[in-house]
């Protein structure tokens, strides 16, 4: 950072991600504990340390446009081509998406915002949805049925984060501090926006692309056989 007091503010992108995981009360609070050895953490305490006025924004996974990281193209690239859809069980797992405007518009009201400094605010819908669900609002905006097939990731024998762009687990986060704080409005909503994500997916042309789906079907082989071996 510049010398200190050439900052007015600096708004530091992080991540919902370094909160730790909490099987009891899973919806993240700003506040609640952190990771010690994740990246995020290490800057807010820099900048804590530094006595610059910052603020902090975290989102959860972003979905929509020019985004850097799949989102529902993941879950698209299964429908559309009448695959299954492999989901860790039981695929009642909650989750809350950001969409890229909703981000865009909390970050703006943070600039300038003397309210917003030294202050962090989770960055993401204020409704959560299953992985299930996600599966169902698309398939529901591209007019075809899916199909969801539930595994067990440990059974299966896939490394962490192979084979599905999520947590495993529920990862969701309440979003009211930006509300109160912050006269933030969530727009969006992952059900609402489906037909214009398909569309955008369709638009884009990776309909037509060669997917790698090997984790797919090796997921789908053990589940097949386990299913056989319990019919045996």
């Amino acid at each position: 950072l510049p010398p200190q007091g050439k900052v007015k503010h600096y708004v530091f992108v992080g991540s919902a991600g370094a909160y730790l995981a909490d099987p009891v009360e899973p919806c993240h609070f700003e506040g609640d504990p952190r990771k010690a050895s994740a990246g995020h953490v290490a800057v807010e305490n820099y900048l804590a340390s530094s006595g610059a006025p910052f603020t902090v924004v975290q989102p959860l996974y972003i979905y929509g446009e020019h985004t850097a990281k799949d989102c529902e193209q993941w879950f698209l690239d299964r429908i559309v081509r009448g695959r299954a859809v492999p989901l860790p069980a039981p695929g009642m797992q909650l989750v809350t998406l950001s969409h890229v405007g909703d981000l865009a518009n909390l970050m703006a009201a943070v600039l300038g915002n003397e309210g917003a400094k030294k202050q962090h605010f989770n960055m993401c819908a204020d409704k959560a949805i299953t992985f299930v669900g996600i599966v169902d609002a698309l398939a529901k905006a591209a007019g075809v049925d899916a199909k969801v097939v539930l595994y067990d990731p440990s059974a299966v024998g896939l490394k962490k984060g192979e084979g599905f762009p999520f947590r495993v687990g529920h990862f969701f986060a309440n979003p009211d501090k930006a509300k109160r704080v912050l006269g933030w409005t969530c727009e969006h909503t992952f059900e609402g926006d489906a037909p214009a994500l398909v569309a955008a997916y369709m638009k884009s042309g990776r309909d037509k692309k060669e997917i790698d789906f090997s984790l797919d079907d090796k997921i789908l082989a053990a589940v097949s056989k386990s299913t056989a071996a319990v019919a045996a």
